[in-house]
């Protein structure tokens, strides 16, 4: 009896999961989506697209590496803010701001905290006084980087060729194959 209310909320958790995701593609461009993550603050920021590499080390290829690089918004009064990730499932925010690479854009989104560290997950970018654009350019980007089609790029976490090769080599708990037998089965 117990597995199957487990199931049961499994499957409501699941679809709370797609409402809620529904929900925030239908937020209007600029408007900042709320979740219900830990310690979620809705801001807004301006500042400069950095390559993050770059204000490291000095190591800075043209375009900011061309959307390969961890990028991040250089503002004067939060310093160097990592953009951590975008709209789209599993996806960083790289090919959100690498076509303004160097140049002074807004976002708005959510920071997030967990154990102490924070990242941002940008939502909208914009030049200062631009039309906003929602933080989805990733599944296009990777349609065309990747020449699969835009409706298997929904899911690209399980049609990307570098996913299957880490899965294969580290299985799906990242500890080898024994250990997602003993795990799953």
């Amino acid at each position: 009896m117990k597995r199957k209310y487990s199931v049961k909320l499994s499957g409501l958790a699941a679809v709370t999961s797609l409402v809620v995701l529904a929900a925030g593609c239908a937020t209007a461009p600029g408007d900042i989506q709320k979740w219900s993550v830990t310690n979620a603050e809705a801001r807004a920021l301006t500042g400069t697209v950095v390559d993050v590499q770059c204000e490291l080390s000095g190591n800075c290829p043209d375009a900011c590496g061309a959307g390969k690089r961890q990028l991040a918004i250089k503002t004067e009064d939060q310093g160097v803010v990592l953009a951590a990730k975008n709209l789209n499932f599993y996806s960083g925010a790289a090919d959100e701001l690498s076509p303004f690479c160097g140049q002074v854009v807004e976002v708005n989104g959510l920071f997030t905290e967990n154990r102490g560290i924070r990242f941002f997950q940008v939502q909208n970018v914009r030049t200062p006084g631009g039309q906003w654009q929602k933080g989805t350019r990733y599944l296009q980007a990777w349609s065309e980087r990747s020449g699969k089609s835009p409706s298997v790029a929904s899911k690209w976490y399980n049609n990307d060729d570098r996913v299957k090769d880490v899965l294969e080599k580290d299985g799906r708990l990242g500890l080898g194959q024994a250990a997602d037998d003993e795990y799953f089965n």
